[in-house]
């Protein structure tokens, strides 16, 4: 009797565990419908963690440099800031009908992105489950959960004041989307300290660009050795520098055709050294001309005129627009 006395009250106990796991890992479903979505004060927001159905996620996080991707890349500001402007003003525009909840919500299990909003905190203060957009694509299908409270029992239709079109756009969890292209940012080019641009196809068009921290420059060919140059040439090539981006990351080349492209002398190498020590390189190829044939008579160019690859960031292959470049590109006689 005692035996029995003893296993109903362990089973009793371990019942009870079992129950506290799950109530602190699946969130209560209130009986009261959540709407208060919006976060009035997005200075306060210290990180962004977005997931979707497929396990893909994204981790943004607030730092001094600026907001971080997945604690190991920039991320696009402007992306972000996007996001936040999206907490601020988000509206309900309409409740769910009746209905269709049990419609709205069975799409929301299938094809949704879990939306956790962090305010300094360990624990997120807000998570917007964001749905599919709604069939006249003026409105987006969201449900709210309070960590602490609980998850709303039923969804609703968001928009924003202003806006026409949908929102679940702006919560993608692809990587390379939300990567920042920033390649080169100096906005005071004196902290660029040498340019090296080297053509090992042509070298008596390869250069170096010396810059005293007075911001004065001069101008070498590829032996080393110092010649006249136009000033104002030299340094009207320096200045792209102080914003260059990449288009994409190139993902389309299969990895055979990556590992010929890499194996081929580059067309260009450009090397930048900065004042305080840091060495920036990147190895560029023109893409081959793929365009219309050309009229009876006129040369098919060989490159393409708009784009071409950059191997950066070690490792990192990118598509670039070749106007951001084209005059640091150019051969030493074109300062002189």
């Amino acid at each position: 009797m005692k035996n029995r006395l003893v296993l109903f009250l362990f089973l009793v106990l371990l019942g009870g565990v079992a129950y506290w796991l799950w109530a602190r890992s699946t969130p209560t479903t209130l009986d009261r419908p959540l709407s208060d979505f919006a976060v009035q004060d997005t200075s306060r927001v210290s990180r962004i963690f977005i997931t979707d159905q497929q396990g893909r996620q994204v981790d943004l996080q607030r730092t001094r440099a600026g907001w971080v991707l997945n604690d190991v890349f920039m991320a696009k500001q402007y992306q972000v800031e996007l996001l936040l402007k999206t907490f601020a003003r988000v509206q309900v525009k309409s409740p769910v009908p009746k209905s269709s909840e049990a419609t709205a919500l069975r799409l929301m299990g299938a094809a949704s992105k879990k939306v956790e909003i962090y305010e300094g905190g360990a624990s997120p203060s807000k998570i917007w489950i964001v749905g599919h957009a709604t069939r006249d694509n003026f409105g987006t299908y969201m449900l709210l959960e309070k960590p602490g409270e609980g998850r709303s029992n039923a969804p609703f239709i968001m928009d924003m004041p202003g806006f026409n079109g949908v929102l679940n756009t702006r919560f993608h969890t692809s990587t390379d989307n939300w990567r920042s292209t920033e390649l080169f940012n100096f906005p005071d080019l004196r902290a660029v300290a040498k340019v090296e641009v080297v053509n090992p196809a042509v070298p008596t068009s390869s250069y170096r660009i010396d810059q005293a921290a007075d911001g004065r420059v001069s101008l070498f060919n590829g032996k080393g050795q110092l010649v006249p140059f136009d000033t104002v040439l030299v340094k009207g090539a320096m200045l792209p520098l102080t914003e260059v981006n990449f288009e994409a990351i190139e993902r389309k080349m299969s990895p055979a055709s990556r590992d010929s492209l890499l194996a081929l002398a580059p067309n260009y190498i450009l090397k930048l050294s900065l004042r305080d020590g840091a060495e920036h390189t990147a190895k560029i190829w023109l893409m081959p001309y793929t365009g219309d044939e050309p009229a009876f008579g006129q040369p098919k160019p060989l490159h393409d005129a708009v784009r071409m690859r950059a191997l950066v960031q070690d490792t990192l292959l990118v598509v670039m627009q070749r106007e951001n470049l084209e005059r640091i590109l150019q051969p030493i006689s074109g300062f002189q």
